[in-house]
């Protein structure tokens, strides 16, 4: 049994846990079904024993290397994103799809032509596969999972959470709480006061109001906010909500029966009571590892193919007027944390002695080669960098620097659930409304990258790949 002072572990502690844990499950699954194999297929292999045949080479090789191919299947699984919110039932439903896709991809990779002599056999041999990789990865996440949800019902390693709202809805969130305490991954933390209902709730449970959100968020480290006021009002809803989304955390609210009719909840948002998330955000964990990981594969391999291309535009730049040759500036990215840009320098040096400016088509500050290079965004090749650096996506929002960010929200404060991704080097704005080179444009085109988070796929940033290939082809760059 786990130590009970593991899970006061920092999350990457727990997650190399859980790998270890999948890594030793795995290789004893292995060694158990190559034991089994041997004897299914004793009359087809070149082996007189069970000890040969499990000390041969490739027997040794595959001991290894197959633990490995099953971690990368749980990785990409979306299995080893959030440790503290593990369940039971959550493991078995992991651990039954991530074995079927593996079984079928292993046996299909390794053993298929290893006995040509035997293929009524591999029926056999499958489910037998999936069996003894099922039972053992299942014992060892139990091992894991139980001293966590033990821990969680003694209310400890849990996820905070704050109710926003003290009325009617407020008191009965608090009554739907308790009889779902089968899942304690969470735990509610007290209600914050809006000033604009009757408290229906116990005083005591009542730790704050709006004005005190931030701090309370910051001592109590809150991962999500839940909203449960009782007005109709859609401005003053929209006004409460804005208030919410400056924390970049996840907001949600019990769902009504309309939301449940239009089809707009799901059913496992919080101890499988129906909610709606009002922090749109449509990727499952497993889309953003694999859009992750095509990020960085894809920016690795045109940061090398195009290098030659890189070094033509470096010495055209620098013969084109005097000045660096890469341009640095300072954006906000995901969840507010800043990090700087890179682009190949189009505007003359000291172009902004005044303060920040927002370019234009014409803009005298953009040099000759400069205004080449944003004709066909080759500008923007050194973002690569920033997207293998892990500070961008390929497909994402635009990043924007504080100066106009702080000028945005004072119009459109919802422009902080974009914060809620990776900004992107494309965007689904980008492609619909283009460059914007006022503060009134870019929050015209922040309209379509809410649309964007609402349908975020791994197909719909194919297509807007594509359809950034478009503009570029054409010289419809700016």
């Amino acid at each position: 049994m786990l130590n009970p002072g593991i899970f006061d572990m920092n999350d990457k502690k727990k997650i190399r846990i859980y790998l270890l844990f999948d890594f030793l499950s795995a290789f004893i699954a292995w060694q158990i079904f190559s034991a089994f194999r041997f004897d299914v297929f004793r009359h087809t292999i070149y082996f007189s024993t069970l000890t040969a045949f499990m000390l041969s080479s490739k027997a040794i090789w595959m001991s290894f290397l197959v633990p490995l191919c099953w971690l990368v299947i749980y990785y990409f699984s979306g299995y080893y994103v959030h440790p503290r919110r593990k369940t039971n039932l959550g493991d078995l439903l992991n651990t039954a799809i991530c074995a079927l896709i593996g079984v079928l991809l292993l046996f299909f990779l390794i053993i298929v032509d290893d006995y040509p002599e035997g293929p009524d056999l591999y029926y056999e041999i499958i489910i037998g596969f999936f069996a003894i990789q099922f039972i053992c990865t299942w014992i060892f996440r139990l091992i894991q999972t139980g001293p966590l949800i033990y821990h969680q019902s003694k209310g400890r390693y849990c996820v905070p959470i704050l109710i926003v709202g003290t009325g009617e809805n407020a008191r009965r969130a608090l009554g739907e709480f308790n009889p779902y305490r089968s899942n304690f991954i969470y735990q509610l933390k007290g209600f914050i006061r809006t000033g604009l209902e009757k408290d229906m709730v116990p005083s005591e449970e009542i730790i704050g109001d709006m004005n005190q959100l931030g701090l309370l968020i910051a001592q109590y480290q809150v991962e999500e906010l839940i909203f449960a006021i009782d007005s109709r009002d859609p401005d003053t809803t929209q006004q409460l909500l804005d208030q919410c989304y400056v924390y970049r955390l996840p907001v949600k609210a019990f769902a009504s029966k309309q939301d449940i009719l239009s089809g707009k909840v799901s059913l496992f948002s919080l101890f499988g009571i129906p909610m709606i998330n009002l922090t749109p955000s449509s990727m499952s964990e497993w889309q953003k590892i694999i859009k992750s990981f095509f990020d960085r594969f894809v920016s690795s391999l045109l940061l090398i193919v195009l290098s030659p291309l890189y070094l033509y535009l470096a010495i055209r730049v620098r013969m084109d007027s005097e000045g660096c040759v890469f341009y640095a500036q300072e954006r906000v990215g995901k969840k507010g944390r800043k990090f700087k840009i890179y682009k190949f320098r189009t505007m003359y040096m000291d172009a902004e002695p005044d303060g920040p400016l927002l370019s234009s088509v014409d803009d005298s500050r953009v040099t000759p080669f400069g205004r080449f290079m944003r004709k066909y965004r080759l500008d923007e090749l050194p973002q690569f960098w920033n997207v293998l650096k892990g500070d961008m996506s390929l497909v994402g929002p635009r990043p924007e620097r504080q100066y106009f960010v702080d000028r945005i929200v004072i119009k459109a404060p919802h422009y902080y659930l974009i914060q809620s991704v990776l900004p992107g080097v494309t965007s689904w704005g980008m492609v619909k409304f283009g460059y914007a080179d006022t503060v009134e444009k870019m929050i015209r085109r922040l309209e379509y990258d809410i649309i964007y988070l609402e349908n975020q796929s791994l197909l719909i940033d194919l297509k807007i790949l594509v359809f950034t290939i478009k503009p570029l082809l054409s010289g419809n760059g700016q």
